[in-house]
């Protein structure tokens, strides 16, 4: 307990004191004259923790306060501040700098402390601390109204379970106004192609069509290898400071309850126990929540890095690159034909480098010869829906018109003429000729009122 108290001690002292030096001009005498005020007393130590400061941060680092006291905290010029008994560190005077924030890169609004956070996003700055959960509660938490997701486990087409993680309505509502307010104004790399505006599956595919070779790779658990160093730096990069930035990691981040991994299913072979011991270690740490608003783009803005040196080493080996959410798409001509197996060398690499884990057996290299699917889409030629796909849908078109649809929905869509549509609507997208002929062939079903 003492241990623990001289601990506490000296975090305060580092933190008056790095208020204290980020109130006025950043040089070594103001910091030191301002440093003085708060100890009260001459304190040789002073002058030299001055000097370390200006010595790490030749600016003012003013959006990093606690980054600051945490290094003021190490200096062995600090820690003699403990030691000598007549120039023992203590609080005289508490000198509050001005909350700032860094420059601004993008439109983002301007927050530089947690309570104009909490008036932007309309809350309490008691509430804004419980929907933040910057202590983990949410950890620890019993089932009941405290916890702030509901959790559902899903089964996934490739097998397994995956864990859906939706906010209640009071969350869902706060990270809606940071998606809309603050990571919609910051702008993804230009290989992202899902969750951004303006792009979609058919961009994503467009640049891989009729290439000699596509190569196509999935990262396991995206959102969840998302590591929160990442989503702090997305938000620093904003220009917030570190309190900011703390709250915002917090609303957009989860730690799931204990509770809930006890009910996680258990593996089915020896194959996938390493990816179920990755998967819940990123669980139980704090992770972007599937489910969430604010996961696709904080984990679009997250991978920018992995973007930039994607598309470096796809331009070095005359490739092109993009990425949908999870799906990595490389594609050229011939002589990126023979050097597939070195480029998936590099990329896993690159990949695991930046925190992310290739899914085993999901890398596929497509040659000309055969069928090049990315996301779905047929690439060989032009962006086109499998010809098997096209060809039951539009049989199924057929005995819509010849039998009626009521025989033919057969999963009982509430809104199976809607659900037609939709489907159409997709193809058109993709291949608009093909896209008219079955609309054509939807336009001769008899619908009842």
């Amino acid at each position: 307990m003492a241990c623990e108290s001289a601990m506490s001690e000296r975090r305060v002292v580092a933190t008056a004191l790095a208020s204290a030096f980020l109130a006025g001009p950043w040089t070594i005498q103001g910091l030191t004259e301002r440093g003085l005020e708060v100890v009260g007393a001459p304190s040789p130590w002073v002058a030299s923790l001055a000097r370390s400061a200006v010595r790490f941060f030749p600016r003012a680092p003013r959006a990093r306060m606690e980054l600051l006291a945490d290094l003021l905290a190490t200096r062995a010029a600090f820690q003699r501040g403990f030691e000598d008994p007549e120039a023992r560190a203590r609080i005289v005077r508490w000198r509050v700098s001005e909350p700032r924030m860094a420059r601004q890169p993008w439109p983002v609004p301007s927050l530089p402390a947690q309570a104009d956070l909490a008036d932007w996003l309309g809350v309490t700055s008691a509430q804004l601390d419980w929907l933040a959960d910057v202590p983990g509660i949410e950890r620890t938490s019993p089932p009941g109204r405290w916890r702030r997701y509901r959790y559902t486990w899903i089964p996934k087409r490739s097998g397994g379970q995956r864990l859906l993680e939706r906010p209640g309505l009071d969350l869902a509502c706060v990270q809606r106004k940071v998606l809309h307010g603050i990571l919609d104004r910051i702008p993804a790399h230009d290989a992202a192609h899902g969750f951004v505006s303006g792009r979609g599956v058919r961009s994503f595919t467009a640049p891989h069509v009729g290439q000699a070779v596509v190569v196509r790779l999935d990262l396991e658990d995206f959102f969840l290898a998302v590591r929160p160093a990442r989503i702090w730096g997305v938000f620093r990069a904003a220009g917030y400071p570190d309190g900011v930035v703390r709250a915002l990691a917090g609303l957009c981040t989860n730690r799931t309850p204990g509770a809930v991994m006890a009910r996680a299913p258990t593996p089915t072979s020896l194959a996938t126990v390493a990816a179920r011991w990755r998967w819940t270690r990123r669980l139980e740490s704090r992770h972007l929540p599937q489910g969430a608003p604010t996961s696709p783009a904080l984990a679009n803005l997250a991978a920018y890095r992995l973007d930039v040196r994607l598309s470096a080493l796809a331009a070095a080996m005359g490739a092109r690159y993009t990425r949908y959410a999870d799906d990595l798409a490389f594609s050229g001509d011939a002589s990126l034909a023979r050097r597939t197996r070195r480029l998936l060398h590099l990329v896993g690499l690159i990949v695991r480098e930046e925190g992310f884990t290739p899914r085993a057996g999901k890398t596929r290299v497509m040659s000309q010869g055969t069928q090049q699917r990315l996301a779905g889409v047929v690439v060989n030629a032009r962006p086109s829906i499998p010809r098997a796909d096209y060809d039951r849908l539009k049989a199924l078109l057929h005995l819509c018109r010849t039998r009626g649809p009521d025989s033919q929905n057969n999963t009982g869509h509430p809104d199976f003429r809607a659900h037609l549509l939709g489907r159409i609507a997709w193809v058109s997208h993709l291949h608009p000729t093909r896209g008219a002929r079955l609309r054509a062939l939807f336009e001769q079903i008899a619908w009842t009122a």
